[in-house]
């Protein structure tokens, strides 16, 4: 990369990040007008303590930097490229596996869920048929207050029914 399109590359960083030329040299340690000159493309290529500075400054990865520079060979570069796509790729495959297990979890609540519906309906569809008080209370999963109701409670239920209605 030529010393113009390095500079470049250099302002759109500064740019991206929001920062002023006097920003930059402050959070850097290198000087505003340096920074300048680079940027204008007068200065050429920086050596590799300014790209480092540059580089925690910008938050840019050091390497990203010494490759747009071409300081790096490009075997290398290429071999940076390629491992920042995986970085991405796995980035991306492990948001997805998430994801998926949210989705999971949400559909064996909807299961659950769905389960719990049907055997409702289907208690309401047994309720609908039975007319006798006495028929209702052999129906399991009978409760009063939230408590199930035993094979003795429902005993006690039904004497205490009989009782008040023992003189029909």
């Amino acid at each position: 990369m030529e010393a113009i399109e390095f500079g470049q590359y250099l302002k759109s960083l500064r740019k991206s990040a929001k920062l002023s030329m006097a920003k930059l040299a402050e959070a850097s340690g290198v000087s505003q007008p340096y920074i300048s000159q680079i940027e204008r493309g007068e200065r050429g290529i920086p050596s590799h303590e300014i790209l480092k500075k540059l580089s925690a400054a910008l938050n840019t990865p050091y390497m990203e930097l010494m490759a747009k520079a071409g300081i790096l060979p490009a075997d290398t570069t290429a071999n940076i490229d390629r491992m920042n796509s995986i970085k991405s790729f796995w980035s991306e495959y492990q948001q997805a596996k998430a994801q998926i297990n949210q989705a999971d979890k949400n559909i064996e609540a909807a299961n659950k869920d769905l389960q719990l519906a049907e055997y409702e309906l289907q208690f309401l569809e047994e309720m609908e048929r039975v007319k006798d008080l006495s028929e209702f209370l052999k129906k399991p999963g009978i409760t009063y207050m939230g408590k199930t109701l035993s094979d003795h409670d429902r005993m006690r239920v039904t004497g205490v029914i009989k009782y008040l209605f023992a003189e029909e």
